[in-house]
């Protein structure tokens, strides 16, 4: 068995990024060129830099979809086009999503260059419905192309013990998840915040954006390797082995924790020191200016690493103090659009959301658009503990008088749920946005603390990129309804006394 597992193991070493893949001299004469900072208004997200690191592209690079079928239909033509890589990072893969297995396989069969590394979560992946799981499902192509698929099961370091020992499936999950959403492909990478099952593909609306990138697909296609070298390995016969080099995230909890860190700074430190250089002269030519940013950000609060949460507050500071320079006028304020399926902000986010000199507009799942809603069990009574925290928030921005600065909307369409997150930045007087952040996070409480996460901040001057973004942001609004205070009084909307309390206990697990 040992041996078996050694030669396994050796088979397909998991090794950290090596620094040749990150300071190539490609790199540096392609993606150094940062000259969108220098224009006005955009130079004042110049702080961002000191926090990301930073891929300057061009907007026509960027191709936001709409709809969950276009997700599943990119993913599928995606997946059969790939010659040399795919890596895919999700939080599961449903058990009935045979269709899209099946094209991973055919992929496969097409080229015996192609590597495919999937990325799931332990806890999420291992969860069996009629005996099927995401673990399941995968084995075959473990069997069936040993030498090309690699199967990663991040497992969180903050279950164990007791709780590892108690806590059934599912409840489990509340701890701590790997939450990233990355799909590359060759040399384009997809962010979105959605999930590869059946909904996910037709009734659940979430976000998705393409970036044709070789750079930044990189930059992700390494960051999953990091992660996969701290995750649990699926084997060809079904159970899981953790890489020799590294500690087991339950038995070892805090080595495995000191381990995560210091690989994952180190990955950042080097992507930082790379692309944050002076700037050298461009191969790019006068007439293909970049005219668009991109700093890709990740948020693992169990390893310390706040990236997402730097850069996101630090943007929110750069609204404020706009609108501090604009007092004189509400109409120089910018407009931030913001969603998430879960309303369940950071209490950081909230004090600065309701302090911001910013128009912000919230958007948000109806009880009923809420994938928790008429749901079995205790998860029943997660849509009206987000009601609770939503009434909590509504309250606060009635307080200081920002009711008619500080709006809230709830998506609500026949037979769908909403899952879509991110945010959208519009200058004074402008419609269309300048910038964008797409990825898994909520900004709540779990995406801050439990999980891990990762998002990118797309800062452009594009117009039709600009316009893709209006139109992706206006068509969520049409399905949307305003929150008011009669809302909160309608009899669907009362929430049980036990519910407030729970809520008030169980806050950082939503």
């Amino acid at each position: 068995m040992v041996r078996h597992l050694l030669t396994l193991l050796n088979k397909r070493p998991l090794l950290l990024v090596p620094n040749s893949l990150l300071s190539n001299r490609q790199f540096h004469a392609t993606y150094l060129q940062q000259d969108l900072f220098k224009k006005h208004p955009y130079h004042l997200f110049e702080p961002l830099r000191q926090y990301a690191p930073v891929f300057p592209m061009k907007g026509s690079q960027i191709q936001p979809l709409y709809q969950p079928s276009d997700f599943y239909k990119e993913l599928k033509t995606r997946i059969l086009l790939a010659k040399q890589r795919i890596f895919i990072a999700a939080l599961y893969i449903g058990q009935s999503e045979k269709e899209l297995v099946d094209t991973i396989r055919q992929a496969l069969s097409q080229s015996k260059q192609l590597q495919v590394h999937i990325l799931i979560d332990c806890l999420r992946g291992t969860r069996t419905s009629k005996g099927e799981s995401s673990a399941t499902l995968l084995t075959s192509l473990l069997q069936e192309y040993p030498n090309q698929v690699q199967v990663s099961m991040y497992h969180t370091p903050d279950l164990k013990g007791v709780l590892k020992r108690t806590l059934p499936p599912r409840f489990n999950e509340s701890i701590g998840l790997m939450h990233l959403k990355v799909y590359g492909f060759d040399d384009t990478v997809m962010l979105s915040g959605a999930n590869l099952s059946t909904d996910y593909f037709t009734n659940r609306q979430d976000r998705y954006i393409l970036f044709h990138d070789k750079q930044l697909t990189n930059y992700y296609q390494n960051l999953l390797k990091i992660v996969g070298t701290l995750s649990y390995q699926l084997t060809d016969k079904g159970y899981m082995v953790m890489p020799i080099a590294t500690a087991d995230p339950v038995r070892h909890s805090q080595q495995y924790k000191r381990q995560a860190r210091e690989r994952l700074l180190a990955f950042i430190d080097r992507y930082n020191d790379i692309t944050n250089k002076p700037t050298i002269k461009s191969t790019v030519d006068d007439d293909e200016t970049n005219d668009t940013v991109v700093l890709p950000v990740i948020q693992m609060g169990p390893f310390g690493i706040r990236q997402d949460e730097k850069v996101t507050l630090s943007l929110l500071e750069i609204t404020h103090r706009h609108g501090i320079s604009n007092a004189e006028s509400q109409h120089h304020w910018w407009t931030i659009h913001l969603t998430s399926g879960y309303f369940n902000f950071t209490d950081r986010y909230k004090q600065f959301i309701l302090n911001t000199q910013a128009k912000f507009k919230f958007l948000t799942a109806s009880p009923e658009a809420n994938g928790f809603f008429n749901s079995k069990g205790v998860s029943r009574f997660l849509p009206p503990a987000y009601t609770h925290i939503e009434r909590q928030f509504y309250r606060q921005v009635v307080k200081v008088g920002k009711e008619k600065l500080i709006t809230i909307e709830e998506y609500k369409r026949p037979g769908w749920t909403y899952h879509a997150k991110g945010l959208w930045v519009s200058f004074a007087r402008k419609t269309w946005p300048s910038l964008t952040m797409v990825g898994s996070p909520n900004f709540g409480h779990r995406s801050s603390q439990r999980d891990l996460e990762a998002q990118a901040l797309v800062v452009t001057e594009n117009k039709p990129l600009q316009q893709a973004l209006f139109k992706e942001v206006d068509m969520l609004h049409q399905y949307s309804e305003p929150v008011s205070k009669e809302t909160f009084q309608q009899q669907d909307r009362r929430v049980p006394y036990g519910v407030r309390v729970a809520t008030s206990i169980v806050k950082t697990m939503l």
